[in-house]
């Protein structure tokens, strides 16, 4: 130290912070601003979607071939494209289905004929019995301690095809009973 003057060597890393050219964190999201917070998705368990040719954009991006994670919002509004936890593309959906045949068992009870609330209620049940079934071989696997199979399977499908006429790249999302279409512009 000459003459009261401290070297920059020896000052506060906070002093200099401001100062510094570059931020701390370069893209300026710190890690609970990161898409895949701000855009959530209720699992991780998602479906494939396998891109063969490069997609690119009206900017001069594009997508790279390769599988992503095809995610649909919760809003129900938008497929989320994703790779690594990290958010390539925003589509929206223009078309939602749902299987209006599979819903209607539980909303609307009453309107059964005799045959089908029999038929309903012998499902019942068998879910009781394999539920009964079930929790004996929970307990078994908590007293050995491994690790439980997952119960349940949900379908789960994804597709993306080029449609010539249009000039656009359909992409079809399906999990469970809900089905979703979105589209993509080609640009040639």
């Amino acid at each position: 130290m000459i003459d009261g003057i401290v070297t920059p060597a020896l000052r506060d890393i906070d002093y200099l912070a401001p100062c510094a050219p570059y931020p701390a964190v370069p893209s300026g999201l710190t890690s609970g601003q990161d898409s895949i917070y701000r855009y959530s998705i209720p699992t991780d368990e998602q479906p494939t979607l396998s891109i063969i040719n490069a997609i690119p954009d009206f900017n001069g991006n594009f997508v790279k071939p390769g599988y992503y994670q095809l995610a649909l919002s919760n809003d129900r509004e938008f497929l989320y494209l994703i790779e690594s936890k990290n958010l390539i593309a925003v589509i929206p959906v223009f078309k939602l289905a749902e299987n209006e045949d599979e819903l209607k068992k539980y909303r609307d009870k009453q309107t059964l004929t005799k045959a089908e609330q029999r038929e309903l209620k012998r499902e019942e049940r068998k879910s009781k019995r394999q539920e009964k079934f079930q929790k004996i071989i929970d307990a078994k696997y908590a007293k050995t301690g491994a690790t439980k199979p997952k119960r349940d399977y949900e379908y789960m499908s994804a597709s993306i095809e080029y449609v010539k006429e249009g000039g656009y790249y359909l992409i079809m999302y399906e999990k469970g009973y809900i089905r979703a279409w979105g589209a993509v512009k080609a640009i040639q």
